[in-house]
């Protein structure tokens, strides 16, 4: 399974754009826009928010693909341990779930500052 950081907010979108006014902008767009706004009192050897997430994806990403090719060449019969198998297989699943977490947090933290009315 691949993981792409253009489909972790896309399902989301499409529920926000039934459920919403026509007029509202995505995620992608007022991240951008927010993005390309800038912000003073950043600390530039951190980076922006947005690299930081794709980072993490990626990341997720490279274990799961690597705990796949455990699987494929225990399977196909080479020496490999069974145990280290497994244990990758686990990290990968506890990443993938805390991902999905992390993005859930983000949802909802979107949800709560697009309710506000000013």
């Amino acid at each position: 399974m691949q993981i792409r950081p253009d489909s972790l907010f896309a399902r989301y979108e499409q529920q926000q754009a039934s459920q919403h006014a026509v007029g509202r902008g995505s995620i992608r767009s007022e991240l951008s826009a927010f993005e390309s706004k800038g912000t003073s009192g950043t600390n530039p050897a951190t980076g922006n928010f947005l690299e930081l997430v794709t980072q993490g994806v990626g990341k997720v990403n490279e274990m799961q693909q690597t705990s796949t090719r455990e699987v494929e060449r225990m399977l196909s019969g080479e020496d490999v341990e069974s145990a280290e198998v497994y244990s990758g297989l686990q990290k990968a699943d506890m990443a993938f779930r805390l991902l999905v977490q992390v993005r859930n947090k983000l949802m909802q933290a979107y949800e709560e500052i697009n309710s506000i009315r000013i």
